[in-house]
């Protein structure tokens, strides 16, 4: 009597599975880079109207712009490309804003000509990267 095809034993030989290296990570990171390439071809003209301030006008020119001491225009535009900038490299546009809200109040602090400057400055910066990783703490759960 023969046994059923279902029933006879196939010795099956073991195959070596050779993994190819994870790229599929690095790719997915240059596509999201890729997709948000036009922040930072928006930082740009920020950067060169930065740059037009610092080489052709005078400071004295724009320090009482609006608001007295402020140097408005010259913070608007610093503003305005660290916002376009950040955001590409931290691909977010609310950590974007947030770092550049930053920058921009230490920026102002340095104009105002604050005596202790690198003390607020570092609070400053400890207060806002600790409000960044309580964010990102917060998201996870």
């Amino acid at each position: 009597m023969q046994k059923a095809k279902s029933r006879i034993k196939t010795i099956k030989k073991p195959q070596l599975k050779i993994k190819a290296p994870q790229l599929h990570f690095s790719l997915r990171l240059l596509k999201k880079y890729l997709r948000h390439l036009p922040l930072l071809l928006l930082s740009m003209p920020f950067y060169g109207g930065a740059y037009y301030i610092f080489s052709h006008i005078h400071p004295a020119k724009i320090k009482h712009f609006l608001i007295p001491n402020t140097y408005l225009p010259l913070q608007l535009i610093l503003f305005g490309g660290n916002f376009f900038l950040f955001s590409y490299l931290l691909l977010n546009t609310k950590r974007g804003l947030r770092m550049s809200i930053l920058i921009g109040l230490i920026l102002f602090l340095k104009l105002e000509l604050i005596t202790n400057y690198l003390a607020v400055a570092a609070v400053l910066l400890i207060i806002g990267l600790t409000i960044e990783l309580v964010i990102s703490w917060l998201k996870k759960d």
